[in-house]
């Protein structure tokens, strides 16, 4: 099965949940053809992706990914993405990063996470901000799609970031890793930085910009 001619994005989906498609569609609605990223705890260049399609269809961004064994992959298969092999935390520093060698996609900097699935290694890992990424390689401004998956610190690092008066058009963050759902919290948080609940994709939340409701559901 190769997909239809008329499927708007396509007959495939990388993400885990069809997720890459729920957000083309919303950008689509917002008229944004080919959206900027910055995914944050990216894992692979295509497994269990948020992203991959996007770069398939011409978007490109920043990848964050702390785990260096995974640099080569994104070389080869997305080379005009920027690769940062840095953790990212509430403020910047080092932090242990726990190897959970049954499940590579969560490796993590939250232990108590990890204490759960069963820590095999852990090293000391340079981490930084959000904001400081986006000022770093961004300029300062935001891109138009934030997707965060980092297997703990979601929340904390959410509410340490500083949206300014560019913020991401869509956030996609993981409200539930296996640990209990942080839904309540996060819709609260997301509120206050001007964003509401699009919808939920699987155990990630979709928000959008509060101010591009009406473009969003065309009302």
């Amino acid at each position: 099965m190769t997909g239809h001619r008329d499927q708007w994005f396509g007959g495939r989906t990388y993400a885990q949940h069809g997720d890459d498609l729920a957000v083309l569609n919303i950008f689509k609605r917002l008229g944004i053809e080919k959206p900027s990223y910055l995914d944050v705890g990216a894992y692979h260049p295509f497994d269990l992706s948020n992203t991959a399609l996007l770069y398939e269809r011409g978007s490109r961004g920043i990848v964050v990914e702390p785990n260096e064994a995974l640099f080569d992959a994104f070389a080869d298969a997305r080379p005009e993405d920027r690769f940062l092999c840095v953790g990212v935390a509430p403020t910047w520093g080092t932090l242990p990063f726990y190897h959970v060698d049954a499940d590579p996609g969560r490796f993590t900097f939250d232990k108590a996470t990890a204490m759960e699935l069963g820590i095999t290694r852990t090293e000391q890992v340079s981490v930084c901000t959000l904001n400081e990424i986006v000022a770093r390689e961004l300029d300062g401004i935001w891109p138009d799609l934030l997707s965060l998956d980092i297997e703990g610190l979601d929340v904390d690092v959410l509410r340490s970031a500083d949206f300014g008066q560019s913020p991401p058009k869509v956030v996609i963050v993981e409200a539930d890793n296996g640990s209990g759902s942080n839904a309540a919290e996060l819709s609260a948080l997301m509120a206050v930085k001007g964003f509401v609940l699009h919808s939920w994709c699987g155990s990630n939340m979709i928000f959008v910009r509060a101010a591009d409701q009406a473009l969003v559901w065309g009302v």
